[in-house]
């Protein structure tokens, strides 16, 4: 909810997600620290009930205007601080009960006290559920008021029953045994146990985030796909903390060295066909992952004596893990390489023993050798017990393999200094990682040395097989390349996997519009008319691209480019690149920012025409297409102004959405799905194309010959988009297979 009242200010980037995750995991730390540090006492019940109070003042949740201000070149930190101004106090509080309820629970008279981790899978089934229900049921039927409304009732539900939760656990505490005895110590967790915790906790949420990274931006675009791999991380969570577990760990670990290497071989190849085989790929490792280390957290979780230390270190874990991903990663790694690197450190893990299993087998080892000396002593055969195997046979081959592999790889695309200097802070800090867990969990000497040549190996690898790279760089909002075509001669951006312009680079060619603005396609007809009817002075531009729509422009016209990546921006006026913006007629100023943002400090009435152009990966912003943002643009147009929208897209159909802001504000429209493009146009660049017109006035559009353009078709239940209510879920093409555009582009 939170982060859905948040996305529009930063133009839809997937890395809010990331962002706003690993800031709930940290402050879900902080409450699993209150929780670890707070004497357990009647007095410290009181005081916990007190807190609790607090966040009531906070709330409902909600933001300001004030709050909605951040530096384009900081917006991690900006995304951070509202954050903190906006849920904060409330969640910590909620972040607390996990341990402590647990804690009380323990300290009862309860038959079950001495055992209260059940409890954990209560804790996150809860999650799993608010996690699915969330895009299925609350987004697609409740507005951001009622939702925080809602919340608001739920959290002093939650308090009162806290409060229960309390007195019944003070009428109920076990008094200690006033025996002569002394009770039997209870092991203290060694630092190597605390240090094994961290990183078996580390490595599953590091890869909840990378494998949403990885799907959302290269693999499938796809709206309400980060809710799956949560939903994933969670079931885990709750399978191998059962009693007994639901899972065979040790048949996962059976199969997942092999399929973890082909998942690192795929991500970094760039293999992105057959979606349907891939994405449940993907997934099924990260599950298989989780499963196993949460597996063995759950086998070494402690007397309840140490409960609220174990949830601290886990939970610290998990911090560490979204620190590695959503903030250290963006800013060392030039390309999305945690996510193979992470894979390849959890095969390393696999099959490894934890500090309680090497307990164990020493112990094996040593009735073994006492066996042997009675045998010998008695002078008879006596049956040992073979010293179980806890490494997987398979394992260290397996590392030895890939990484000959990959090192043929690397000896087959040609040494290039470049790309080992881009990647020298990313080889380092997992070098150092791969150190510490050398020493949690006692690595052998073959296993470590093949574990630095495949990580090594992974952070240098680069196929040039979708072109020569020529640039490549990360920002907040995702990652950029340009590629060099040798065939065809052109230059192309691409941000994750999706095309986002190319340019010819023969000289004839050069000032041509390709891809979605060919000059034979919608745009172009659009361009063609308007040349005729219309005298164009001022248009604007949402989205920059590579600039491509600055080829339409003409001597005399003011044309302003909005653009929210700093990077996009930097690529785009690069003449090595692109040349577009430097070949225009006309003026093309760039203003940074968010566009809707950014477009409330132009003049009123001042456009002739505005093009909505803005796309993160495959995905449109949906504050630009709600009816406030309309509203907006329609002051921004003079009268017989005309708002342009490409719509083009793998997964969502934005028509029906169009469609009834249309209605609703008594806008002429219309349409054109152009997915006719003939082998001919498609060598030369030519992609197809959605697009929407919108003014105010039938008789505003310009006279376009093509019959194929027509009015937007009344759709049954089409949804009106708000800032405060949209609804992703009812536009999937997923769920309208009579729509083709997703065959033809996919």
């Amino acid at each position: 909810m939170v982060a859905k009242m948040i996305l529009p200010l930063f133009g839809g980037s997937p890395a809010v997600w990331n962002t706003c995750l690993f800031f709930f995991q940290t402050t879900l730390l902080l409450g699993y620290g209150y929780s670890y540090l707070t004497p357990q006492r009647r007095s410290q019940t009181i005081l916990h009930l007190l807190l609790l109070l607090i966040p009531i003042a906070f709330l409902p949740i909600s933001l300001t205007k004030n709050w909605l201000s951040f530096d384009i070149n900081e917006p991690i930190l900006g995304l951070l601080i509202i954050l903190v101004l906006s849920v904060s106090f409330p969640f910590f509080a909620v972040s607390t009960s996990a341990p402590l309820l647990q804690k009380w629970f323990a300290n009862t008279t309860h038959p079950n006290s001495s055992d209260p981790y059940f409890l954990y899978i209560a804790s996150n089934l809860g999650s799993l559920l608010g996690v699915i229900s969330y895009p299925i049921f609350i987004e697609t039927n409740f507005s951001l008021t009622t939702q925080s409304l809602g919340w608001t009732i739920g959290y002093i539900l939650f308090f009162f029953l806290t409060l229960g939760s309390a007195i019944l656990s003070q009428l109920n505490i076990q008094e200690e045994e006033k025996s002569p005895v002394p009770k039997t110590p209870i092991a203290r967790p060694t630092s190597q146990q605390k240090t094994q915790w961290v990183l078996l906790s580390f490595l599953p949420s590091s890869l909840l985030l990378g494998v949403t990274t990885y799907l959302t931006t290269d693999l499938a675009p796809l709206p309400l796909l980060w809710a799956i791999p949560l939903a994933i991380y969670l079931l885990t969570f709750i399978f191998t903390f059962a009693t007994p577990p639901i899972l065979p760990e040790k048949n996962l670990e059976k199969i997942l060295p092999l399929l973890l290497a082909t998942l690192i071989f795929l991500s970094l190849l760039k293999l992105l066909q057959p979606v349907w085989l891939l994405l449940p790929l993907h997934l099924v490792g990260f599950f298989g992952i989780a499963a196993t280390f949460h597996g063995q957290l759950a086998k070494s979780r402690p007397d309840t004596e140490y409960l609220t230390s174990f949830y601290f270190w886990i939970s610290l874990g998990g911090v560490l893990g979204g620190l590695f991903n959503a903030i250290v990663a963006p800013l060392l790694f030039p390309n999305v390489l945690e996510y193979p690197l992470i894979l390849g450190l959890s095969l390393l893990l696999l099959g490894l023993p934890t500090t309680e299993e090497l307990q164990e087998k020493l112990l094996e080892e040593e009735r073994n050798k006492q066996a042997i000396v009675a045998s010998l002593l008695n002078s008879k055969e006596v049956p040992l017990k073979g010293s179980k195997s806890l490494t997987s046979k398979f394992q260290i081959p397996l590392i030895l393999t890939s990484s000959i592999a990959f090192l043929l790889c690397f000896l087959l695309t040609g040494f290039q200094i470049k790309y080992f200097q881009d990647n020298l802070i990313a080889i380092f800090c997992t070098l150092f990682l791969l150190i510490i867990i050398r020493s949690a969990f006692k690595l052998n000497a073959i296993r470590f040395s093949s574990s630095i040549i495949l990580i090594v190996l992974i952070s240098q690898f680069y196929l040039p097989g979708m072109g020569e790279l020529l640039f490549s760089e990360r920002s907040f909002f995702g990652v950029n390349r340009v590629l060099y075509n040798q065939s065809e001669n052109y230059h192309s951006l691409l941000h994750g996997s999706t095309l986002h312009g190319k340019q010819s680079l023969d000289t004839e060619r050069r000032y041509e519009p390709l891809t979605y603005f060919y000059k034979s396609g919608p745009i172009g007809q659009v361009f063609q008319a308007l040349d005729k009817s219309k005298h164009l002075s001022h248009i604007g531009v949402m989205g920059l691209g590579i600039g491509t729509l600055a080829a339409y422009a003409k001597p005399g016209q003011d044309w302003t480019f909005y653009e929210i990546d700093p990077l996009v921006k930097k690529i785009a006026q690069n003449p090595e690149y692109f040349t577009f913006l430097k070949d225009s007629k006309a003026a093309v100023p760039i203003i940074l920012g968010d566009a809707r943002g950014e477009l409330e400090n132009a003049p009123n009435n001042y456009y002739d025409l505005l093009i909505m152009d803005a796309f993160s990966s495959d995905s449109i912003p949906t504050h630009l297409v709600t009816l406030e943002a309309l509203q907006l643009y329609l002051t921004k147009l003079n009268k017989q102004g005309i708002l342009i929208i490409n719509i083009s897209n793998r997964h969502i159909n934005l028509e029906p959405v169009l469609g009834a802001l249309a209605q609703k504000l008594g806008l002429a429209n219309l349409r054109q799905l152009d997915l006719n493009v003939s082998p001919a146009e498609k060598k030369l660049g030519k992609s197809p194309s959605h697009w929407v017109l919108l003014a105010r006035n039938q008789d505003d559009f310009p006279e376009l010959v093509s019959p194929a353009w027509q009015s937007i078709p009344n759709y049954e239940r089409s949804p009106l988009w708000t800032d405060n209510f949209s609804n992703i879920f009812s536009v999937l093409r997923l769920f309208q297979p009579s729509l083709s555009f997703y065959q033809v582009i996919g």
